[in-house]
């Protein structure tokens, strides 16, 4: 019974996981550092309650199915560019998140990410709507080795 077991939770195990971070890559900037939200809780606490992004860059939420997306900015602190990406990872819309608005942002057209990051990095970045962007996880020993950008620097 205990072999029957130990195989059972072998096989039915995850083979890959994903880590909490992610590096976002675009034509025009490289490795930019995000935690990642997959989870229905991570998602909805995003960024709430955060006076100061500390060994990240933003927040990255990343959904399993295309889906008009909906997000707000109630308790958070640290006004945002909110950017929605689509099936074909590009930029669909970038949005201003006004701290402690109730205002629904919403990315109108399907989407399968979000991107958050302090406002006016977008600019910064020169991300703009139609963009490519890729994202792949990292590690946590990998992320120590990751630059920021001066944009995010307050």
């Amino acid at each position: 019974f205990t072999f029957k077991l130990v195989l059972i939770c072998i096989f039915f195990s995850p083979v890959y996981s994903f880590s909490n971070y992610v590096l976002l890559n675009s034509y025009s900037f490289s490795n930019l550092l995000l935690q990642l939200a997959l989870n229905k809780d991570e998602k909805k606490q995003g960024l709430m309650n955060i006076d100061k992004l500390v060994d990240i860059n933003g927040m990255f939420f990343l959904y399993k199915k295309p889906k008009v997306i909906n997000m707000w900015m109630h308790n958070t602190k640290i006004p945002l560019d909110i950017i929605f990406i689509d099936k074909f990872s590009k930029v669909i819309s970038i949005n201003y998140g006004k701290p402690f608005s109730k205002e629904i942002i919403s990315s109108k057209k399907k989407a399968i990410a979000v991107i958050e990051i302090p406002h006016n990095c977008a600019k910064k970045l020169q991300i703009k709507k139609g963009d490519k962007i890729s994202w792949s996880d990292i590690s946590e020993n990998k992320k120590k080795n990751i630059r920021y950008y001066h944009c995010l620097a307050n």
